[in-house]
């Protein structure tokens, strides 16, 4: 459910008035051999690299760059950085610090409040640097405030961002040292020298606590020589699907309908596929346009309602058409490597 996907889907499920949750609603990075193996997919051979993220891994041809990725866990968003090398870290870590409390005094006070900032201190419950600020981060209302705690674990920095009540302020700070006990990060592309437990994978580091809520995952790849844009999101569900109501289904819909008016669908692959030990649905289209062709690589899997070993999780690749063979030679090979990782460490 690539970009024209998401446009005909959302139209649809409004004029249907449906109510499922969709997914859509480094430098510094060490190559390591234990992390790169090969593969040989029909007329291609490439190296792969794999990507630990929330509660699975995937992996992609070496020569993907990846753009970003994003985690909330129970509620909370961490951001990772790599400090930079040979520097003093508890200098570096005052620099970012004194530099975010420069932006949030930027920031619009709620009417009727003084200062932006309610209290800042430094986090004692940790031998490094840590240091915390909560303030009001939403000029409408004076009754939220967020909490942001920055945490140096080595070459990691971290932030984490958690938005609440105002009187729960001592609940909320709790509930964030709670999870910055439980990070820990682990040598580059190596994430099975952690020991065993119940592990959710962030960009640099993995977090020692089961599924409880608000877990999501987001990360994004670019190959430039084919123009692959390719996308993996993982989000906890609180709703069943109906079996009508997934990828195919809406897909057919939009089909049938002639809701996707101007443009041409040819489907490519509309099909039950199993990765991972989960049952999805599969869907390749070649999208034409009067503003051109591009074909839009699918796989989603519905979720299991409150589970963070089976969330709801869609995985989108899109490029302009061309090269149709190739492309899904490197999409199937993503794909068969989508696997979990809370079997690491059993």
């Amino acid at each position: 459910m690539t970009r024209n996907h998401r446009r005909f889907q959302v139209s649809f499920l409004a004029l249907t008035c449906c109510s499922i949750i969709l997914l859509a609603c480094h430098s510094g990075e060490t190559k390591e051999k234990e992390a790169i193996y090969s593969i040989k997919k029909g007329g291609i051979k490439t190296n792969m690299r794999t990507y630990p993220m929330g509660r699975f891994s995937i992996s992609v041809p070496i020569e993907f760059e990846r753009t970003s990725q994003s985690h909330r866990f129970r509620g909370c968003n961490i951001e990772e950085f790599l400090w930079h090398q040979n520097s003093n870290r508890e200098q570096a870590g005052k620099r970012v610090w004194d530099n975010h409390l420069s932006e949030i005094h930027k920031l619009r006070k709620p009417d009727g409040v003084d200062k932006l900032i309610i209290d800042s201190r430094k986090i004692s419950n940790f031998k490094s640097f840590a240091e915390g600020v909560f303030y009001y981060g939403n000029y409408i209302s004076a009754r939220r405030g967020n909490w942001d705690i920055l945490v140096d674990k080595g070459q990691t920095g971290v932030w984490l961002k958690y938005r609440g009540d105002l009187k729960a302020k001592e609940e909320m700070l709790n509930w964030v040292i709670d999870i910055v006990k439980a990070y820990r990060t682990y040598p580059p592309n190596n994430p099975s020298s952690l020991p065993s437990g119940n592990w959710y994978y962030t960009k640099y580091g993995a977090i020692n606590l089961p599924f409880f809520e608000q877990e999501q995952t987001e990360a994004s790849f670019y190959y430039r020589p084919l123009d692959l844009k390719l996308k993996i999101e993982m989000n906890d569900t609180h709703t069943e699907e109906a079996p009508d109501e997934g990828l195919i289904g809406r897909t057919t819909a939009v089909i049938t309908t002639g809701y996707a008016a101007g443009v041409d669908i040819e489907r490519i692959r509309s099909r039950k596929r199993e990765i991972a030990g989960l049952k999805g649905e599969e869907e390749v289209d070649r999208m034409t346009s009067k503003d051109g062709t591009e074909l839009d690589f699918g796989w989603r899997y519905a979720g299991e309602k409150n589970s963070g070993e089976r969330p709801e999780i869609l995985i989108t690749m899109d490029s302009p058409d061309g090269n149709l063979d190739e492309k899904l030679q490197i999409w199937d090979a993503i794909l068969d490597s989508f696997k979990p990782m809370y079997k690491i460490g059993k």
